[in-house]
């Protein structure tokens, strides 16, 4: 397995080794756990914004217009 060096913050490396003893894990089992899940996010994250700009942009391109947010909260009881 490729093998990286990083720098972290001392809270951080600290919180790493509680995990460690909690766990039973060793740090690089914990990092690429985390690092596989954030990078994860992130991907989702980048998707996410891409839909939500795909779909601002046919709503713009639709010509209708928005509903106000005080009709909306209205509207639900809000």
């Amino acid at each position: 397995m490729p093998a990286i060096s990083v720098s972290v913050k001392t809270k951080t490396l600290f919180d790493l080794e509680q995990a460690v003893a909690k766990t039973g894990w060793n740090k690089s089992r914990i990092t690429d756990e985390a690092l596989t899940r954030y990078l994860a996010e992130l991907e989702e994250d980048a998707e996410d914004a891409k839909l939500g700009e795909e779909a601002y942009s046919r709503f713009l391109a639709s010509g209708k217009n928005a509903i106000p947010s005080d009709k909306v909260y209205e509207k639900l009881g809000l």
